[in-house]
């Protein structure tokens, strides 16, 4: 397959003032398409080459809940557990009565935020508990301040790693009874804290030991890496939407201990595409490893909101729900999107997205490294895949 309207694609987001972009298509376990063009650093010329790394940003929440569904398979834990099962620190949560602003928090999806400043009120002591699922599918009540007097006192006083500083966020103000609303949350960074208990090991560890290594995934981490000779640059765009260089940073990582299961990871377009292969294959690797059972990534790929908790999260995907972790695709005509229902996925602050439609064991691997692009080059990438396969026929 040519798939030559996803290629005109590509070269249109450079065209527009993206450096360089890079797009992985796979099809039950086939690579069917590849291309990337551009500059991997634009001042200095240096040109893609298809091996870039780029922080992958909120891309890192399908890994973490991947590891939490692993981890269930297992027996682990219970969705509706509390927890404070867990985290004894989340078993008093305080609520305020405060107006939520919904899309603060997911101003992080797209990088035109590095974080919520939330300042709110202790108005009551939340009458329900923070389940695993809630975290799962980002209805717990949190917000996204990294800034949070709790966390920045942790910091203060010397704690620094992925336990002790989860810890911290338990003093964050819920915007809302856990389960009744959708906000976009360091919800999977809390998330990330719960894997190490129940796995006995850090998430970066679980992660290689579960996912990258047997996936085969060698450019997969957490942190920036110190070796900048493979790392595209990072962009954002200017208060004239020109695209001019932006210091390489990942505010997420709060520590060098810190492993975030929100938006940690450092990853390529390669190896990506190799782990949304096998969710597209119903959680078989094409190298035979079992990811997830079928059964589980029909659990994550489904939606999990209803009510109020739907309405906010159309308010940043219309035509779509959330599962665990991923956007789902439930009303074309809302969406006006060319994929099936079912179709599933997530995106990064620097613009990356991810595709997986297991109807046709497809998935789309693509990044670039600009913050602030907005998610109209996705449904333009997504629909031209959809309309190249539709003239296949």
């Amino acid at each position: 397959m040519t798939f030559e309207k996803v290629r005109q694609i590509l070269d249109s987001f450079q065209q527009e003032g993206i450096p360089g972009v890079d797009c992985i298509i796979t099809v039950d376990h086939k690579e069917v398409f590849r291309y990337f063009t551009g500059y991997a650093d634009r001042e200095t010329g240096r040109k893609m080459d298809g091996s870039e790394l780029y922080l992958i940003f909120s891309m890192t929440k399908m890994l973490t809940c991947t590891c939490a569904l692993q981890l269930y398979e297992q027996g682990k834990f219970q969705l509706d557990d509390p927890i404070s099962l867990y985290l004894p620190a989340f078993s008093q949560m305080q609520l305020t009565r405060q107006a939520m602003d919904v899309e603060a928090g997911a101003k992080v999806a797209t990088g035109s935020s590095m974080g919520e400043h939330t300042f709110v009120t202790r108005d009551e002591t939340a009458k329900h508990p923070i389940t695993v699922k809630h975290l799962l599918t980002m209805t717990a009540g949190l917000d996204y301040n990294l800034y949070a007097p709790g966390i920045r006192s942790a910091m203060e006083a010397g704690k620094n790693t992925t336990q002790e500083l989860v810890e911290a966020m338990a003093q964050t103000v819920l915007g809302f009874e856990p389960g009744t609303r959708f906000r976009y949350s360091l919800c999977h960074d809390v998330l990330g804290a719960l894997i190490e208990k129940w796995s006995g090991m850090s998430l970066g560890s679980y992660m290689h030991k579960h996912i990258f290594y047997p996936l085969g995934m060698k450019d997969s981490f957490f942190g920036v890496p110190k070796d900048k000779d493979r790392l595209a640059k990072l962009y954002c765009f200017d208060d004239a939407r020109r695209v001019v260089p932006a210091k390489t940073e990942n505010p997420y990582q709060l520590t060098k201990a810190y492993e975030s299961g929100g938006a940690g990871l450092t990853s390529t377009t390669a190896d990506y595409a190799v782990f949304l292969d096998a969710l597209a294959c119903d959680g078989m690797s094409k190298n035979g490893y079992r990811l997830l059972q079928p059964a589980t990534v029909a659990l994550m790929s489904q939606n999990h909101l209803k009510g109020q908790a739907l309405e906010d999260f159309h308010a940043l995907h219309e035509g779509y729900g959330y599962g665990f972790g991923v956007r789902t695709h439930m009303n074309s005509t809302e969406s006006g999107s060319l994929s099936p229902i079912g179709e599933f996925g997530w995106d990064g602050a620097a613009g990356a997205f991810s595709l997986v439609d297991r109807e046709n064991k497809l998935s789309v691997s693509y990044f670039q490294h600009v913050h602030e692009t907005g998610y109209a080059f996705q449904r333009r990438l997504r629909n031209a895949v959809y309309q190249d396969l539709q003239e296949r026929g």
